[in-house]
């Protein structure tokens, strides 16, 4: 009997690992925890190696994580998943490591890139904390990929995440080993994304009124973080006399203070939404 608990204790501590390809380059994740197609879960003492036509380009762990690691290894998390996929439209797979500590991905998930440098072929690491998610698509349909993801400057700014925590949305390329902001570029997303968040406004101001049933205090709260990502997106789409027209109504109803507008109008231009 001891020495059956022994053997499936060292099984449990035995490293595992997942794979995922494309074209030439094979990726595998190997670490101690728990396998489930292309994630770990509780995996520590994490890492990658990685084979471009057969040949082993990179072999090792990662740089520390910041938000969704495991409380004893900071290099592995509680969640890791792996994606091999060209993400700059050159042809070449890039190898994505998603980490997070696997119960609030809304503020821990982030990405370790691993890229190939063209001139030397060594492999370098890019990361990236998202906060809430993102998803990789070409939304305008060019061949080169974008991230669709949100501002998490936003997250929590104006109010408990209990109450809401819409954010405006972002949208970043890889562009020569670094990730840059592109939203401005795709206005239909951010139109997109404003009127959900406009038809989100009008149903909360419904209740903030007491014009339809549910917690007006907590849809006064709710309305706050709401405005902001509206307002942003309102500026990023050139029309800032729509966001601040708007943000002046619900001053004028009494649904959020003067106080909120000034900070929200500081907090904005701070950020670059003008």
């Amino acid at each position: 009997m001891l020495a059956t608990a022994s053997a499936i204790a060292v099984a449990a501590l035995a490293p595992v690992t997942v794979t995922a390809t494309s074209g030439p380059v094979t990726a595998a994740m190997t670490a101690t925890g728990a396998a489930s197609e292309a994630a770990i879960t509780s995996a520590t003492g994490l890492r990658v190696k990685i084979a471009r036509s057969g040949a082993i380009a990179f072999n090792g762990p990662l740089r520390p994580c910041r938000f969704g690691c495991e409380p004893d290894d900071p290099t592995g998390a509680r969640f890791a998943a792996l994606s091999v996929a060209d993400l700059d439209g050159d042809g070449e797979p890039e190898v994505l490591v998603d980490r997070s500590d696997g119960f609030t991905p809304c503020c821990t998930l982030e990405t370790a890139i691993l890229r190939r440098d063209p001139a030397t072929g060594a492999y370098t690491e890019l990361d990236r904390h998202w906060g809430e998610t993102y998803r990789v698509a070409d939304v305008d349909g060019d061949g080169r990929p974008e991230f669709v993801t949100a501002d998490q400057r936003f997250y929590e700014r104006f109010a408990p995440r209990v109450v809401g925590f819409q954010l405006p949305v972002k949208i970043l390329q890889l562009r020569g080993g670094a990730l840059v902001d592109v939203t401005r570029a795709h206005p239909a997303q951010i139109r997109r994304h404003a009127r959900s968040l406009a038809r989100l406004l009008h149903a909360t101001e419904l209740i903030a009124d007491g014009r339809r049933a549910g917690d007006r205090a907590q849809a006064h709260a709710g309305l706050r973080p709401q405005l902001a990502a509206y307002a942003a997106e309102e500026r990023l789409l050139g029309r800032r006399a729509v966001g601040d027209k708007r943000l002046a109504a619900e001053v004028a109803k009494g649904r959020v203070s003067p106080g909120f507008r000034r900070a929200l109008l500081r907090f904005l231009a701070r950020l670059g939404y003008v």
